[in-house]
C-alpha cells in the first residue's frame, strides 16, 4: 500500500505563509512552494491535490491519530489502563486528572482546528481551479467530509464548540459562539450525505487511507448512533438512519471479514492492504519513523510504540520497542470466552524482554499484559527507531459496521431483527464462538454492547459508546472501580493506574474542558458547563 504523504512540514494557507507538502506515490507528484497566495494558488490539479494532502495531514500528526486524539484523549473508558503508578498519571487527562491548561488538549483541538481551516481554504477556492469537472467534484466531496468529520471529533470530544465553516482571515475578528450539540450534528450530517456522491466509488477502494463513498457512509452511521443517544437523544429515527447508512456498505459487496484474525493487524503494522477481504475501511496512514532515508520523509505516528505490546528491544535491527502503556482492565478479559480467538490476539500473552526474546505471561498475570492490536515486530522495516513508527491505526473497520447494523436495527424496532442476528453472528464467527439467536430487546442490546467491546477494544471508540449509551461514569467510577477490588488485579504502584482513573472519574469528564489557550483569544466562547 502506498502513502499519502511523503513529506508535508508546515501547512499554513491562512495568512499565505509558507506551504510545503511535498510528493505521494500515487496520490501528488508535486514539488513544494516557499509561498503561496490563496488567490493564485489553487490553479491546477497539481496545486489542489497539494492542498488537499494538507486537509489529509492532520489525520497523522501526533496530536490526532499519532498519539493525543488516539490514545490520550479517547482510550479512558472500562476496558483499558494506563498501565502506570498514580504519579504518572496525575495532570494527565489519561489519568481523568487533567484541566483546561493541559497540553494535549489544547494540542488536538488546535490541530484539528487547522486541518478544519485547510479544507475551508480548499473548498473556497477550487472552483476557480483549471480541472476536469469530475476531479474536481471529487477532491471537493474529499475536503467537506473531512472538515465534517473534524468537527464530528470536536463535537464528540468537547460536547458544544464552534463550527468553522469559512477560512480564517481576521485575527482580530476571529472569536465566534459555541454551536448547540444537536445543531451542529445536524450540520455535520448534512454535510456528510453531500459528500456521499462526490467522493470517489472505484480508483481508491483499494487504498484504505483515501475517502471513499463507504468510508462517508460508515462514519455517517456512527454519527447518526452518536446523535440518536446521549446527549442528543435523538432515538429511534437516528437509530433508523443509522441502520441505513451502515446497510448501504454491507450492500455494497466490497468488503468482507477476513477469516485470518492476525491478517488486519499484520498489514497496518507493515504497510500493507488486503485487496482480497478489504476489512478495513479507513485508516490513518502513517510514513517512516525518523531513522529512514534521510530526507526527512515521515509522519509522527507513536502507534505501536505508546500503544501495542511490551518490547524492550533498543537495538537494530530487532523487534523494536514499545512502552506498552494501554493494558487490557479485567473487564475486557471477562468479556471473552475461552475460546474466543480474539483474546490472544487483542491481548498479547507474551512480551518481549531487553534481549528481545519473548516471554510468555503466566494465566494469572492478566492486567499487566498489554494491547495485542498494534505489535512492532510485525513491522516491514528492521530500523525500527524508538518512539515513532510506521503503523497504521483503524479509523472504520468492517466489523464496526456490521456491529452498527446489530445495533441500530436493534434499537430502531424494539427487538432484533434477522438483520441484525446476522450481522452480530459474521463477528462472532469469524471469532469462533457460538451464534446467537432468541435474545430479547434488553439481552440483544447488551450483546451488541459486549461485542463492540471484545470487537473494537483499544481502537478510541468505547469511551464515545459509553457515552452515548449514557453509561459513561458508571462503567468507570463503579463497574472499574469494582474491578480493580478483584484478587486477581495486580499488586505493584504500576497496576494501580486503573483505580486511579476510576477514583477520579466524575460526569464533567464525558466531555473535554474548552482549552485555555482557545478562551483566551476567542472572547465569545465560553467553558463548557461541567468544567466551569
Amino acid at each position: 500500500m502506498k502513502t499519502i504523504f511523503k513529506k508535508i512540514r508546515t501547512v499554513s494557507l491562512t495568512l499565505c505563509a509558507t506551504l510545503t507538502i511535498s510528493a505521494c506515490n500515487d496520490f501528488l507528484e508535486t514539488t513544494p512552494y516557499d509561498f503561496v497566495a490563496p488567490e493564485t494558488f489553487y490553479s491546477n490539479e497539481n496545486e489542489c491535490n497539494m492542498a488537499l494532502a494538507g486537509v489529509y495531514w492532520t489525520l497523522v500528526t501526533e496530536k490526532v491519530y499519532g498519539n493525543y486524539y488516539s490514545c490520550m484523549l479517547s482510550n479512558i473508558d472500562d476496558l483499558s489502563y494506563y498501565q502506570r503508578n498514580a504519579g504518572a498519571l496525575a495532570s494527565h487527562v489519561y489519568g481523568n486528572d487533567h484541566n483546561p491548561s493541559n497540553n494535549n488538549i489544547w494540542g488536538t483541538w488546535e490541530e484539528l482546528y487547522s486541518g478544519i481551516n485547510n479544507a475551508n481554504m480548499l473548498i473556497e477556492n477550487i472552483d476557480n481551479a483549471n480541472i476536469d469537472n469530475t476531479i474536481k467534484i471529487r477532491i471537493k466531496g474529499e475536503a467537506k467530509f473531512l472538515r465534517a468529520y473534524y468537527h464530528f471529533l470536536l463535537v464528540q470530544g468537547w460536547n458544544e464548540v464552534p463550527l468553522r465553516k469559512e477560512s480564517f482571515k481576521d485575527v482580530n475578528n476571529s472569536s465566534i459562539e459555541a454551536t448547540p450539540h444537536k445543531e451542529a450534528l445536524d450540520w455535520i450530517i448534512q454535510e456528510m450525505e453531500e459528500c456521499v456522491d462526490m467522493v470517489d466509488n472505484q480508483n481508491y477502494d483499494l487504498s484504505p487511507s483515501h475517502v471513499k463513498k463507504n468510508t462517508v457512509m460508515g462514519i455517517l452511521a456512527r454519527a447518526y448512533l452518536w446523535r440518536a443517544g446521549y446527549p442528543a437523544n435523538g432515538g429511534k429515527e437516528d437509530y433508523k438512519r443509522a441502520a441505513e447508512w451502515a446497510k448501504k456498505v454491507k450492500d455494497s459487496n466490497k468488503h468482507k471479514m477476513n477469516p485470518d484474525l492476525y491478517a488486519i493487524w499484520k498489514n497496518m503494522a507493515a504497510d500493507k492492504y488486503d485487496k482480497e477481504y478489504n476489512e478495513s475501511i479507513w485508516e490513518a496512514e502513517f510514513y517512516g519513523n525518523r531513522s529512514g532515508d534521510g530526507l526527512g520523509n515521515y509522519t509522527d505516528g507513536r502507534i505501536g510504540n505508546v500503544i501495542g505490546n511490551i518490547q524492550k528491544c533498543t537495538t537494530n535491527p530487532g523487534n523494536g520497542y514499545s512502552y506498552g502503556f494501554y493494558a487490557p482492565t479485567l473487564i475486557l478479559w471477562d468479556l471473552f470466552e475461552e475460546n474466543d480467538a480474539r483474546r490472544d490476539i487483542y491481548i498479547a500473552p507474551y512480551q518481549i524482554n531487553n534481549k528481545d526474546v519473548k516471554v510468555d505471561w503466566k494465566a494469572n498475570q492478566i492486567v499487566q499484559r498489554a494491547c495485542g492490536k498494534f505489535r512492532r515486530e510485525w513491522e516491514a522495516s528492521s530500523n525500527k527507531e524508538k518512539s515513532y513508527t510506521p503503523e497504521n491505526y483503524p479509523i472504520l473497520r468492517y466489523a464496526d459496521v456490521l456491529l452498527m447494523i446489530a445495533e441500530a436495527e436493534n434499537e430502531a424496532n424494539e427487538k432484533p431483527t434477522a438483520l441484525a442476528y446476522e450481522c452480530i453472528n459474521m463477528v462472532r464467527e469469524r471469532a469462533g464462538v457460538a451464534a446467537l439467536k432468541d435474545l430479547s430487546y434488553n439481552d440483544f442490546q447488551q450483546a451488541v454492547r459486549d461485542e463492540r467491546g471484545r470487537e473494537l477494544c483499544f481502537e478510541s471508540l468505547r469511551k464515545y459508546d459509553l457515552i452515548r449509551w449514557g453509561i459513561y461514569v458508571k462503567a468507570l467510577h463503579d463497574d472499574l472501580g469494582t474491578s480493580t477490588k478483584d484478587s486477581r488485579w495486580a499488586t505493584g504502584n504500576n497496576f494501580q493506574g486503573a483505580a486511579v482513573i476510576s477514583a477520579n472519574t466524575t460526569k464533567k469528564h464525558e466531555f473535554l474542558p474548552i482549552p485555555t489557550k482557545e478562551l483566551d483569544v476567542n472572547t465569545k466562547l465560553e467553558q463548557n458547563e461541567w468544567w466551569k
